[in-house]
């Protein structure tokens, strides 16, 4: 029931950051998040879709969740070991971690729809940069992914799971 609970304030924060920072001109985002809502396939699917959304707080031109989900979700259950844990719920929990820490970033950041000119160019930066938000960031991927001998968050879910990722899917 946490779980639930939490992945409820986590989709309630990301639609109010969504709408907070977005330009009131902005009808094709609203648009994005709109359809976005109303097009909610399986919980994989959601996950991703979320996580598409934090970026998108900080995008100019943010990728289309319906077009890039899945080929993001494959790669992520590409890279989860072991390979027979490479479940879509376990890729829900990476996703929803994925997401926290995107979140952090962004207030970290105080970025808006134009400080990135893409996903791309916003996934760069959080790998490469070195302020202490990009320190950060990577930080806390390492340990939704348990790379570098990272342990997940507590209330992630992941430490059940007896997985590892072994690398950062989204380079």
């Amino acid at each position: 029931m946490s779980r639930m609970v939490m992945v409820f304030f986590l989709f309630i924060g990301i639609v109010c950051l969504d709408f907070a920072c977005t330009k009131k001109s902005s009808e094709e985002s609203n648009s994005e998040l709109l359809s976005t809502l109303l097009t909610q396939g399986s919980p994989v699917q959601s996950a991703c879709q979320r996580f598409i959304l934090t970026e998108a707080n900080c995008v100019a031109v943010a990728d289309v969740s319906a077009s890039v989900c899945p080929g993001l979700i494959s790669k992520l259950k590409g890279q989860i070991q072991p390979r027979e844990l490479s479940t879509d719920s376990v890729a829900v929990l990476y996703f929803d971690c994925f997401s926290q820490i995107n979140l952090a970033y962004n207030l970290a950041k105080a970025c808006n729809q134009s400080s990135f000119a893409s996903n791309s160019d916003y996934r760069r930066v959080q790998r490469t940069g070195t302020s202490s938000a990009e320190t950060s960031w990577q930080e806390a991927m390492n340990q939704c992914g348990s790379l570098e001998n990272s342990v997940p968050p507590v209330d992630s879910g992941l430490r059940e799971t007896d997985t590892v990722l072994g690398s950062d899917p989204f380079q």
